[in-house]
Protein backbone atom coordinates (compact mmCIF):
# COMPACT_ATOMS: atom_id res chain seq x y z
CA UNK A 1 0.00 0.00 0.00
CA UNK A 2 1.01 3.48 -0.70
CA UNK A 3 -0.02 7.12 0.50
CA UNK A 4 -1.88 9.03 -2.05
CA UNK A 5 -1.67 13.04 -1.33
CA UNK A 6 -5.09 14.47 -2.56
CA UNK A 7 -4.74 17.98 -4.76
CA UNK A 8 -6.95 20.13 -2.90
CA UNK A 9 -6.37 22.64 -5.58
CA UNK A 10 -7.06 19.94 -8.34
CA UNK A 11 -10.41 21.73 -10.70
CA UNK A 12 -12.41 18.77 -10.68
CA UNK A 13 -12.80 19.41 -7.09
CA UNK A 14 -14.29 22.52 -8.05
CA UNK A 15 -16.28 20.92 -11.20
CA UNK A 16 -17.77 17.98 -8.51
CA UNK A 17 -18.97 20.47 -6.00
CA UNK A 18 -20.76 22.80 -9.23
CA UNK A 19 -22.70 19.24 -10.79
CA UNK A 20 -23.60 18.60 -6.92
CA UNK A 21 -25.02 22.30 -6.30
CA UNK A 22 -26.37 23.40 -10.26
CA UNK A 23 -28.24 20.53 -10.71
CA UNK A 24 -28.17 18.30 -8.10
CA UNK A 25 -26.15 15.70 -9.60
CA UNK A 26 -25.17 12.04 -8.36
CA UNK A 27 -22.64 10.02 -8.83
CA UNK A 28 -25.10 7.98 -10.92
CA UNK A 29 -25.83 10.70 -13.73
CA UNK A 30 -22.66 12.21 -13.50
CA UNK A 31 -21.78 13.17 -17.07
CA UNK A 32 -19.18 10.73 -19.10
CA UNK A 33 -16.85 13.54 -20.11
CA UNK A 34 -16.49 14.73 -16.40
CA UNK A 35 -16.18 10.90 -15.45
CA UNK A 36 -13.15 10.31 -17.98
CA UNK A 37 -11.67 13.68 -16.65
CA UNK A 38 -12.05 12.20 -13.47
CA UNK A 39 -10.17 9.42 -13.43
CA UNK A 40 -7.47 10.62 -15.83
CA UNK A 41 -7.01 13.54 -12.92
CA UNK A 42 -6.84 10.77 -10.06
CA UNK A 43 -4.70 8.77 -12.37
CA UNK A 44 -2.11 11.40 -12.44
CA UNK A 45 -2.19 12.39 -8.92
CA UNK A 46 -1.21 8.76 -7.98
CA UNK A 47 1.15 8.43 -10.36
CA UNK A 48 -0.82 5.53 -12.35
CA UNK A 49 -0.53 2.53 -9.62
CA UNK A 50 -3.20 1.93 -7.26
CA UNK A 51 -2.79 2.57 -3.78
CA UNK A 52 -3.60 -0.89 -2.40
CA UNK A 53 -2.01 -3.16 -4.39
CA UNK A 54 -0.06 -0.60 -5.72
CA UNK A 55 -0.59 -2.14 -9.90
CA UNK A 56 -0.16 -0.42 -12.94
CA UNK A 57 -3.14 1.07 -13.43
CA UNK A 58 -4.24 3.41 -16.52
CA UNK A 59 -7.29 4.72 -18.27
CA UNK A 60 -8.05 1.32 -19.90
CA UNK A 61 -7.69 -0.73 -16.69
CA UNK A 62 -9.02 1.11 -13.97
CA UNK A 63 -12.35 2.56 -12.64
CA UNK A 64 -13.11 4.91 -9.78
CA UNK A 65 -13.69 3.55 -5.72
CA UNK A 66 -15.41 5.38 -3.27
CA UNK A 67 -13.02 5.74 -0.07
CA UNK A 68 -16.50 5.60 2.17
CA UNK A 69 -18.54 3.11 0.18
CA UNK A 70 -21.48 4.94 -1.95
CA UNK A 71 -23.88 2.26 0.50
CA UNK A 72 -22.58 2.69 3.75
CA UNK A 73 -24.50 4.37 6.53
CA UNK A 74 -23.39 5.31 9.99
CA UNK A 75 -26.65 4.08 11.82
CA UNK A 76 -29.44 6.95 9.99
CA UNK A 77 -26.43 9.04 8.56
CA UNK A 78 -25.99 8.24 4.86
CA UNK A 79 -22.64 8.98 4.87
CA UNK A 80 -22.21 7.11 1.34
CA UNK A 81 -24.84 9.75 -0.13
CA UNK A 82 -23.19 12.69 1.75
CA UNK A 83 -19.26 11.68 0.46
CA UNK A 84 -20.32 10.24 -3.31
CA UNK A 85 -19.12 13.43 -4.91
CA UNK A 86 -16.14 14.83 -3.18
CA UNK A 87 -13.20 14.51 -4.73
CA UNK A 88 -11.04 13.74 -1.49
CA UNK A 89 -12.95 10.64 -1.32
CA UNK A 90 -12.46 8.91 -5.11
CA UNK A 91 -9.31 6.76 -5.81
CA UNK A 92 -8.63 5.43 -9.51
CA UNK A 93 -8.25 1.52 -8.80
CA UNK A 94 -7.39 -1.59 -10.68
CA UNK A 95 -9.90 -4.02 -11.92
CA UNK A 96 -9.56 -6.19 -8.70
CA UNK A 97 -8.81 -9.27 -10.77
CA UNK A 98 -4.66 -10.22 -9.95
CA UNK A 99 -5.62 -13.17 -8.26
CA UNK A 100 -7.76 -16.05 -8.55
CA UNK A 101 -9.95 -14.70 -6.61
CA UNK A 102 -10.86 -10.78 -6.56
CA UNK A 103 -8.67 -8.56 -4.38
CA UNK A 104 -8.80 -4.96 -3.59
CA UNK A 105 -12.29 -2.55 -4.40
CA UNK A 106 -13.95 -5.75 -6.41
CA UNK A 107 -13.10 -8.09 -2.90
CA UNK A 108 -14.38 -4.77 -1.09
CA UNK A 109 -17.41 -4.49 -2.74
CA UNK A 110 -19.83 -6.87 -0.24
CA UNK A 111 -18.25 -5.07 2.94
CA UNK A 112 -19.14 -1.83 2.03
CA UNK A 113 -22.80 -1.33 2.92
CA UNK A 114 -22.15 -2.05 6.38
CA UNK A 115 -18.72 -1.56 7.00
CA UNK A 116 -16.06 1.35 6.53
CA UNK A 117 -12.83 1.13 5.41
CA UNK A 118 -10.41 1.60 8.20
CA UNK A 119 -6.90 1.01 6.15
CA UNK A 120 -7.13 4.81 4.60
CA UNK A 121 -4.27 5.63 2.02
CA UNK A 122 -4.78 9.40 2.69
CA UNK A 123 -4.15 8.49 6.41
CA UNK A 124 0.30 9.02 6.77
CA UNK A 125 0.00 7.65 10.00
CA UNK A 126 -1.65 4.34 8.67
CA UNK A 127 0.93 4.30 5.59
CA UNK A 128 3.84 4.73 7.52
CA UNK A 129 2.94 1.32 9.83
CA UNK A 130 2.68 -0.70 6.61
CA UNK A 131 5.22 -3.43 6.36
CA UNK A 132 6.21 -6.67 4.15
CA UNK A 133 7.84 -9.80 5.28
CA UNK A 134 10.72 -11.74 2.99
CA UNK A 135 8.27 -13.89 1.13
CA UNK A 136 6.05 -11.10 0.03
CA UNK A 137 3.22 -10.42 2.87
CA UNK A 138 1.88 -7.12 3.75
CA UNK A 139 0.73 -6.52 7.45
CA UNK A 140 0.42 -3.85 9.74
CA UNK A 141 2.65 -2.24 12.57
CA UNK A 142 3.40 -6.23 13.75
CA UNK A 143 2.66 -9.14 12.23
CA UNK A 144 0.41 -11.68 13.61
CA UNK A 145 -0.96 -15.03 11.79
CA UNK A 146 -3.92 -15.50 9.83
CA UNK A 147 -6.15 -17.25 11.78
CA UNK A 148 -5.79 -14.63 13.99
CA UNK A 149 -6.57 -11.86 11.98
CA UNK A 150 -9.67 -13.23 10.69
CA UNK A 151 -11.13 -13.04 14.72
CA UNK A 152 -11.66 -9.63 13.94
CA UNK A 153 -14.58 -9.64 11.81
CA UNK A 154 -16.99 -7.94 13.83
CA UNK A 155 -15.27 -4.42 13.65
CA UNK A 156 -17.59 -2.30 16.40
CA UNK A 157 -15.45 -4.56 18.99
CA UNK A 158 -12.24 -4.31 17.69
CA UNK A 159 -9.27 -1.90 17.87
CA UNK A 160 -8.71 -0.12 14.64
CA UNK A 161 -5.45 -1.38 14.73
CA UNK A 162 -7.18 -4.88 14.78
CA UNK A 163 -9.48 -3.59 11.91
CA UNK A 164 -7.14 -2.35 9.68
CA UNK A 165 -5.06 -6.15 10.01
CA UNK A 166 -9.24 -7.55 9.05
CA UNK A 167 -9.11 -5.16 5.97
CA UNK A 168 -5.62 -6.07 4.59
CA UNK A 169 -6.38 -9.82 4.85
CA UNK A 170 -9.75 -10.42 4.12
CA UNK A 171 -11.77 -6.77 3.15
CA UNK A 172 -9.28 -6.15 0.43
CA UNK A 173 -7.45 -9.88 -0.12
CA UNK A 174 -3.89 -8.22 -0.22
CA UNK A 175 -2.06 -11.59 0.68
CA UNK A 176 -3.85 -13.40 -2.31
CA UNK A 177 -0.99 -15.89 -3.95
CA UNK A 178 -0.34 -13.67 -6.87
CA UNK A 179 -0.13 -10.59 -4.98
CA UNK A 180 2.20 -11.86 -2.24
CA UNK A 181 4.42 -14.10 -5.42
CA UNK A 182 4.60 -10.73 -6.91
CA UNK A 183 6.29 -8.43 -4.16
CA UNK A 184 8.11 -11.54 -3.57
CA UNK A 185 9.96 -11.75 -6.78
CA UNK A 186 10.65 -8.29 -6.65
CA UNK A 187 12.44 -8.09 -2.97
CA UNK A 188 14.43 -11.17 -3.99
CA UNK A 189 15.29 -9.11 -7.18
CA UNK A 190 16.34 -5.54 -4.96
CA UNK A 191 18.58 -8.29 -2.67
CA UNK A 192 20.24 -9.75 -5.68
CA UNK A 193 21.13 -5.97 -7.31
CA UNK A 194 22.31 -4.95 -4.24
CA UNK A 195 24.71 -7.96 -3.11
CA UNK A 196 22.58 -9.02 -0.16
CA UNK A 197 22.11 -5.79 0.96
CA UNK A 198 25.52 -4.80 1.57
CA UNK A 199 26.02 -2.27 -1.49
CA UNK A 200 24.92 0.91 -0.19
CA UNK A 201 25.51 3.06 -3.26
CA UNK A 202 23.28 0.65 -5.25
CA UNK A 203 20.69 0.77 -2.24
CA UNK A 204 20.50 4.51 -2.86
CA UNK A 205 20.51 4.71 -6.28
CA UNK A 206 17.74 2.07 -6.15
CA UNK A 207 15.69 3.69 -3.66
CA UNK A 208 15.66 7.04 -5.69
CA UNK A 209 13.96 5.55 -8.79
CA UNK A 210 11.31 4.20 -6.34
CA UNK A 211 10.92 6.87 -4.28
CA UNK A 212 10.51 9.47 -7.48
CA UNK A 213 7.92 9.69 -10.62
CA UNK A 214 9.69 9.95 -13.74
CA UNK A 215 7.03 10.82 -16.65
CA UNK A 216 4.82 11.11 -13.91
CA UNK A 217 4.77 7.44 -13.15
CA UNK A 218 5.65 5.71 -10.05
CA UNK A 219 7.19 2.32 -10.50
CA UNK A 220 4.95 -0.72 -9.77
CA UNK A 221 5.27 -2.02 -6.14
CA UNK A 222 7.27 1.23 -5.56
CA UNK A 223 6.45 0.87 -1.58
CA UNK A 224 7.46 -2.89 -1.44
CA UNK A 225 11.34 -1.70 -2.38
CA UNK A 226 11.20 1.59 -0.58
CA UNK A 227 10.55 -0.40 2.61
CA UNK A 228 13.74 -2.81 1.96
CA UNK A 229 16.01 -0.19 0.53
CA UNK A 230 15.47 2.29 3.39
CA UNK A 231 15.89 -0.30 6.11
CA UNK A 232 19.04 -1.58 4.82
CA UNK A 233 20.86 2.10 4.89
Amino acid sequence: MKLIVKSKSSSLHHKLIAFKNDINGTYENIKKDLKEDLLMSLLKEQGYIYAYCMKKINQDNSTIEHIIGQKYKDGNIDLGKENELKYENLLAVCLGNSCKELNCDKSRSKYQEKRPLYVNPLENRIMTNIKFTNNGLIFYEDFIEIDKIKEFKNHNSHLESENIKYDIQKILNLNCNDLKEKRKVLIEALKKYTNNWSDKEKIRKKLQIYELKYNSEYEELCQVAIYFLSKKL
